[in-house]
């Protein structure tokens, strides 16, 4: 019989260390795991984790090639995107749309007298850039420019705003029936455009002074990071401003059997034909014209005392476009959220580009990417989000938002309801001044995070480093904590705009900004980015990092982040200030009851904030104040819409029609008073002042936390 004593020993043995092996996991998991959501522990691990070496592996894929949206090179972007989301253990599909884009065919502009010229429309390749000898580099054109054939007398009209066309008449000269040239800046390209075709021109061409982003600003590339002679800005002249996303389906989503209107209906497609110009291809065009001198702040930087015209340059554009419906598509990733898992915080950036976009807008694919990655490593070693995180690739942006527009009207029910808050990135870095603009209750959370990320460059942290610029660039002094510390406004121009405009989600856009002049160009490349916009990606990295612990705070905290107390004094500060700008215009028109609205907006919002700041929230307390916390920002939606544009719904903010771009502050009564509309202008402050009163109902709804 055998000795029994060896296996016992064998058996005790086995068993203490199966015992004791279980103990370290159970103590590894339990190092793993957050002790509150929120804690700032997972946060220091994170912010260990961007890599700038991976963030510019990406950005040579998402450069090898142009990838105007809807092309085949465009889609390998969306597998490519798709499949890193995956292998960071994060699910994600493509969603196609079906949209309206125009590709050009063969577009040319000649000038006939005094001196015949042929513009050249094409960007010299560059010794340092491979990618500028690529013979598939886009065109030069404007998208959604008419397709035309016209020919006649030049007239200059310096920005081609409103202002100029006026000046012009007060000098005598019109542009109806000329061709209009002016330059870029001051406003989106597309407001060009509508006020070109509102003065009668037949036809417009938009060229680059090197005073805006050429010799003018610093050295041209190849030898500086700016615009050199034969860099042409292309880009997309539909009047976003009317209304964002496929100009067939305005309002709804362009799926493959989605209603459309027919290409005439479409009130955001020019009438005239609309071609971009290098200062190289301006120049004998501009230095031919006749009439009267300009007034001294419309003379450009090129070597010549600039004119008006009209004539004697005379020029013939042609434009030819295919317009037709074309497949895009956005990547939607997402990582489900563990106690709220129909709560949405939503990080997104465009992927497409007119030509590489190396800083427009891969710089801002490939930081997203390292979110990604290191937010999948966080769920590696036991991170979970209490609400469900999205991430959206989105496509055809370049053209008019579209790709975020067609998701946001598509999933519109689901995101009024459930979407916490939209962060987007459009150009990550092309420079290392940080730059944020948003809503007013996300003032603070902004600030918040930009203090707890180090700015590579001072080592200070962003947000020290960000108020030291705004001090510098101000008259007078301010203090830290100030409201003077503003963020932005959101006027347009990315894709946050249908989340907080169309159905008011909250949304932040952010980025690294610095000297770059090589906008929507050729030269926008791996090359430029390298060379001049971030040599180490470590700024990228650094991005990575804010908009990840964005999204970190916002899907785990307990009680959301929002601050309205900073939104009712900024409203306060707008009405009084559009207010006083009726009185100057000596209005017919009484404000006093929006400002009494407004002013008891913000006594609410201050009360309200008080008490979350000295109140301690019981645990069912918290979903009913963060409802309403979402809820209030919702408030400012109008289903009616704003005046003639009523797929734009948010009543504070929308982008100005005249400005493009830029944020117009209780848009409808600014505009109405601008024109000195009377009539409009009461509905439009009867309309500001309901939707004051909207969001303070909402919060004295719940006035007791």
């Amino acid at each position: 019989m055998l000795n029994q004593k060896p296996w016992i020993i064998l058996l005790v043995t086995f068993c203490l260390a199966l015992f004791l092996s279980q103990i370290v996991s159970s103590a590894n998991n339990s190092l793993q795991q957050p002790i509150i959501n929120g804690s700032r522990e997972w946060e220091k691990i994170y912010l260990g984790l961007p890599n700038p070496e991976n963030i510019r592996r990406h950005l040579r894929v998402y450069t090898e090639e142009p990838h105007m949206a809807g092309t085949p090179e465009d889609y390998q972007t969306a597998v490519y995107t798709r499949d890193r989301l995956r292998e960071y253990g994060i699910s994600a599909e493509i969603v196609e749309y079906q949209v309206l884009l125009p590709y050009p065919k063969e577009n040319s502009l000649e000038m006939l007298r005094p001196t015949p010229y042929k513009a050249v429309l094409k960007e010299d390749t560059v010794i340092e850039d491979k990618d500028s000898f690529d013979t598939a580099v886009t065109p030069v054109f404007n998208a959604y420019s008419a397709n035309g054939d016209v020919t006649g007398q030049l007239v200059y009209v310096n920005y081609g705003l409103p202002a100029d066309y006026r000046r012009l008449a007060e000098m005598g000269v019109s542009v109806k029936g000329k061709i209009a040239i002016v330059r870029y800046g001051k406003a989106f390209r597309g407001v060009k455009a509508k006020v070109a075709e509102e003065n009668g021109a037949i036809g417009l061409l938009i060229y680059s002074d090197p005073v805006d982003d050429g010799y003018g600003a610093g050295d041209v590339y190849p030898r500086g990071p700016y615009r050199s002679p034969s860099s042409v800005q292309r880009g997309s002249v539909l009047y976003t401003f009317l209304y964002a996303g496929d100009p067939l389906t305005p309002g709804i989503a362009a799926i493959k059997d989605a209603k459309r209107i027919s290409p005439s209906e479409a009130t955001t497609i020019p009438k005239i034909p609309v071609q971009p110009l290098s200062y190289r291809d301006a120049t004998p065009l501009l230095e031919a014209l006749g009439g009267p001198n300009v007034p001294r702040n419309w003379q450009g930087m090129l070597p010549f005392s600039y004119h008006i015209g009209p004539g004697p340059t005379e020029v013939r554009l042609k434009t030819s476009f295919d317009f037709q419906i074309r497949k895009i598509w956005d990547v939607i990733g997402e990582i489900k959220g563990a106690t709220e898992p129909e709560k949405l915080v939503i990080l997104g950036n465009h992927r497409d580009a007119w030509v590489y976009g190396a800083v427009d807008p891969n710089s801002g694919s490939s930081a997203m990417l390292e979110v990604a990655r290191s937010l999948g490593e966080l769920l590696k070693r036991g991170w979970k989000p209490s609400r469900t995180i999205i991430f959206g690739s989105w496509d055809a942006e370049e053209f008019g938002l579209i790709g975020s527009t067609e998701w946001v009207e598509e999933n519109a029910d689901r995101l009024s309801k459930n979407a916490v808050a939209y962060l987007n990135v459009d150009v990550a870095v092309n420079g290392t001044n940080f730059g944020v603009s948003g809503v007013p209750s996300l003032m603070a959370f902004a600030h918040g995070v930009m203090a707890d990320v180090t700015d590579p460059k001072t080592g200070k942290s962003i947000f020290e480093s960000w108020v030291s610029r705004q001090k510098a660039e101000k008259t007078t002094p301010v203090k830290v904590g100030d409201t003077d510390f503003q963020i932005g406004s959101l006027g347009s121009g990315s894709d946050y705009t249908p989340f907080l405009q169309h159905i008011g989600v909250p949304a932040l856009d952010m980025g690294f900004n610095g000297p770059y002049g090589v906008y929507h160009s050729v030269y926008d490349s791996f090359y430029w980015m390298e060379k001049f916009g971030d040599p180490t990606f470590i700024y990228h990295a650094t991005l990575a990092k804010i908009w990840g612990l964005m999204v970190m705070r916002l899907s785990s905290e307990a009680l959301l982040p929002f601050d309205y107390s900073n939104y009712g004094r900024q409203a306060e500060k707008f009405v009084d200030s559009i207010s006083k700008d009726a009185k100057e215009k000596e209005l017919d028109l009484n404000l006093s009851e929006l400002k009494k609205a407004a002013s008891d907006f913000r006594q609410t919002t201050e009360q309200y904030q008080e008490r979350l700041n000295r109140e301690r929230l019981a645990a069912n307390n918290l979903k009913i104040v963060n409802e309403t916390l979402l809820r209030t920002e919702r408030a400012f939606i109008d289903p009616q819409g704003l005046n003639q544009r009523s797929w734009y719904r948010h009543v504070v903010y929308a982008p100005g029609i005249y400005a493009g771009y830029e944020a117009e502050v209780f848009p409808a009564l600014q505009e109405a008073i601008d024109s000195k509309n009377i009539s409009q202008a009461r509905l439009a402050a009867s309309q500001a002042k309901s939707a004051l009163e909207r969001a303070k109902a909402t919060l004295l709804f719940n006035a007791n936390p």
